[in-house]
């Protein structure tokens, strides 16, 4: 009974440590595959290294800079940031990224690969493959080298609510069909990259299914006042950035159809001369508007007219 007594406090301590151990661990098979991810991704051959060079140093993958676990008792990762995780300046180069060491992280909900020089991904290994992945909501791709065949990979992630494909080398024109699978898409970034228009197959396919889109940056391309044919049915869009493009004047009276907006920019475009503010009567959301950077001389407004 005495060493019963005795050994109370030592047992409780015990079940501490292993508290504080299942906190921040994982799940054996998602720590392997995060050390197979750290193989991937390559040596660094300066000293300006990235976080994920120093996963494996402790077992406590939760622990592990750029990887977030679940608060549950399941511990599993939700989310992983390789944002920059290559060495951008080296001479690495691009690299074609193999999607399904991905896979083991059933749990994941954000993926950023952000900043990595990739130019597309190894055969039969593309982004189709995380489809699996059904509660996966954000994904990051900005600044790589993704030309615009990355987009049929992408139609099987029906789970995706954010999209991010900024400063890529997306040019010439886009089908928007190719974004028809994602239906449960709110956020779609494509700023930054050289397209000039988005064709759209109309008939028996009709409008866009983007329907519950809320934001789209279309900002730093080389659009003009004919996408705005292709927004059609983006009943639920607030937010819209069309900076740096090719509009002129005649793009106002085409954004009647976009009543739910409430951010729009149109700065550094080709509008000029005289802007009737009653082009903008149907848009009665709107919160905020830029047109700087144009070369617009006054703005008029008929007092009277309903």
């Amino acid at each position: 009974m005495i060493l019963n007594s005795f050994s109370l406090p030592g047992v409780a301590v015990i079940m501490m440590i292993n508290v504080m151990l299942l906190s921040q661990g994982c799940f054996e098979e998602e720590r392997i595959a995060l050390l197979q991810i750290k193989t991937s991704f390559g040596d660094h051959p300066n000293d300006n290294l990235p976080p994920l060079f120093y996963w494996g140093k402790d077992a406590l993958c939760c622990s592990w800079e750029g990887v977030t676990c679940s608060n549950s008792t399941t511990r599993r990762v939700i989310e992983i940031d390789l944002f920059f995780a290559r060495d951008w300046y080296s001479s690495m180069g691009d690299w074609y990224l193999n999607a399904s060491i991905f896979l083991p992280f059933q749990e994941l909900k954000v993926l950023d690969l952000g900043a990595n020089r990739i130019a597309g991904c190894v055969a039969n290994e593309g982004f189709e493959r995380l489809s699996r992945l059904n509660k996966l909501e954000t994904l990051y791709l900005s600044f790589n080298n993704f030309n615009n065949s990355i987009l049929s990979s992408l139609k099987g992630l029906l789970s995706l609510k954010h999209l991010h494909l900024d400063a890529n080398q997306l040019k010439g024109s886009i089908n928007t069909k190719e974004f028809d699978s994602l239906s449960n898409l709110e956020v779609l970034s494509l700023s930054y990259n050289n397209i000039q228009e988005f064709t759209t197959l109309r008939g028996s396919e009709g409008p866009s299914r983007l329907n519950k889109l809320q934001s789209l940056d279309l900002s730093f391309n080389n659009f003009n006042n004919s996408i705005l044919s292709s927004l059609e049915g983006l009943n639920k869009l607030e937010s819209l950035d069309l900076r740096y493009n090719h509009f002129n004047n005649s793009i106002l009276s085409s954004l009647k159809e976009l009543s739910s907006l409430k951010h729009l920019n149109l700065g550094d475009n080709q509008l000029q001369g005289s802007i009737n503010m009653k082009e903008f009567d149907s848009l009665s959301n709107l919160e905020e508007l830029s047109l700087s950077g144009n070369n617009i001389q006054n703005f008029v407004a008929l007092t009277g007219i309903n």
